[in-house]
């Protein structure tokens, strides 16, 4: 197994010197102390030498880490702390002590190589309840994920450190992180699910499309058919061994999304089971993330090729000059701007008036759109962890969570009448069109007496609290390694 690339050091005091600069240099010590207290605007940075928390590591977004060493009491700051610190009844290789005495026959730590130049298959697993293949997935994705990390001495927002700041910064590796993730994790699922509807709609394993059609049939003579959804989604969520029996797994690139039967996987091989080409993978989860690095570049390409206009007006598209002259996708900006001087137009800034406020209009959505994208990857993640938890985070308590919450939409759904889910959706369109002046008035009032409403009401801190994005899980491991 390659070795990691990753620098992680929890623990010890942060530098002055890597503290955020002072906007007057003139403060005197209290004031300054009092000022790093205020995590919104003195964040801390991490460095690469005797800093509380260090990642060498690749393109993502900013998070923010708990500083253990700004707590006054004993209490660890964090769930993830608390975790990595516990007394796990499943240890791995990297949970064991190792001790050596030495002449004086006191006990000292030993340093011992665990094997992370091994195939994963020959070294013992080093996490307790977690294969050596998904640690290493889990490691190598957050190495590509991690960008910036700053130190925060505030709580936070459900129990877990690591979560994106607030003010995280647009970038374009950020956003090709983002959306890898998104396809990774989203994407890959949702192909996944159309699939399944897909064998089951193709009569190709009758029993369990006959059974399906049997149970869809007698809840719609009782009118049933929401209440049976809703068993059926709990019944996923508290008893794991059913989903395998409801949706047996296949290889995702064996499935024909058309025919639900059998085809040729595209890579031509089943390398693969989770990827959508099936091509062949060194270490488990690498081929998904090839798939997720060509499918980014693949969206940059055609719209460079947008962009630049790689065949003109008439021009056939099998001009054998495009052979012998620059590819025009590396020069989109100066093949936009001649296409538009060829048209009649003046390109330049300086003559079109339109060029730069649609730049900066496009430049400042950037930021919000990279944070959807990354927040629908992260939600996407931590109900994945809830259903299939992974030590040592709990099992029961997030999948309890979830069913708790389908409990009362089934005896909603037996109560509630068709006519009645009509009216009601009738009259919440009809409110969202014409009760406009109601709805902001009512948003001021809320965020005057409730300034931090909507961050209490999201789900990783309501229903998804303590579940953990893989990236917070991650360092969940590495502090039980450490």
């Amino acid at each position: 197994m390659p070795m990691p690339g990753y620098v992680f050091k929890d623990g010890g005091p942060i530098p002055d010197s890597e503290l955020k600069e002072r906007e007057n240099s003139s403060l005197n010590t209290e004031a300054a102390q009092s000022q790093r207290l205020d995590t919104t605007t003195t964040t801390r940075r991490p460095s690469t030498s005797n800093s509380s928390t260090t990642f060498d590591t690749p393109t993502s977004s900013t998070s923010l880490l708990t500083n253990n060493n700004n707590n006054n009491n004993n209490a660890p700051p964090t769930e993830s702390h608390a975790l990595a610190n516990a007394d796990h009844e499943v240890r791995g290789a990297s949970q064991q002590n190792y001790s050596a005495t030495d002449g004086e026959g006191e006990e000292e730590e030993e340093v011992r190589n665990l094997g992370w130049f091994e195939h994963p298959n020959d070294i013992p697993p080093l996490v307790g309840g977690l294969p050596n293949e998904e640690l290493w997935t889990l490691i190598r994705r957050f190495n590509k994920q991690m960008y910036h990390v700053k130190a925060t001495t505030d709580q936070p927002p459900g129990g877990l450190d690591l979560y994106i700041a607030d003010e995280d910064e647009f970038s374009p590796d950020k956003l090709r992180s983002n959306v890898e993730r998104l396809y990774m994790t989203v994407i890959i699922g949702l192909m996944g699910l159309g699939k399944h509807v897909a064998r089951l709609r193709s009569w190709r394993e009758p029993r369990r499309t006959g059974a399906f059609c049997a149970v869809y049939t007698l809840a719609w003579i009782f009118n049933l058919l929401l209440p049976t959804l809703f068993t059926t989604l709990f019944v996923l969520v508290v008893y794991p061994p059913s989903r395998p029996t409801l949706f047996p797994p296949a290889p995702l690139a064996l499935v024909s999304s058309k025919t639900g039967g059998v085809q040729s996987p595209q890579a031509g091989v089943l390398g693969s089971h989770d990827s959508a080409t099936g091509a062949p993978e060194k270490y488990q989860g690498m081929a998904v993330e090839q798939e997720a690095h060509h499918f980014v570049s693949g969206i940059g390409s055609i719209a460079l090729s947008s962009a630049a206009g790689k065949h003109e007006q008439g021009d056939p598209e099998s001009d054998p000059l495009d052979k012998s002259v620059p590819d025009p996708t590396r020069l989109a900006n100066a093949g936009a701007d001649a296409q538009v001087s060829a048209a009649g137009a003046t390109p330049g800034a300086h003559h079109d008036k339109t060029k730069q406020p649609m730049e900066e209009a496009m430049w400042s959505k950037m930021r919000p759109i990279m944070h959807v994208i990354g927040d629908i990857a992260d939600g996407w993640e931590r109900f994945a962890n809830a259903l299939s938890p992974t030590p040592p985070f709990p099992k029961e308590a997030p999948r309890l969570r979830l069913a708790g919450c389908l409990v009362p939409l089934v005896a909603i759904s037996i109560l509630t009448t068709s006519e009645m889910v009509v009216k009601g959706t009738s009259f919440a369109l009809g409110l969202g069109f014409f009760g406009d002046p109601i709805i902001w008035r009512a948003l001021d009032l809320l965020n005057s007496k409730f300034p931090r409403w909507q961050k209490l009401l999201e789900i990783r801190n309501t229903i998804l609290k303590g579940v953990p994005t893989n990236a917070q899980l991650t360092v969940t491991l590495l502090r039980i390694g450490e």
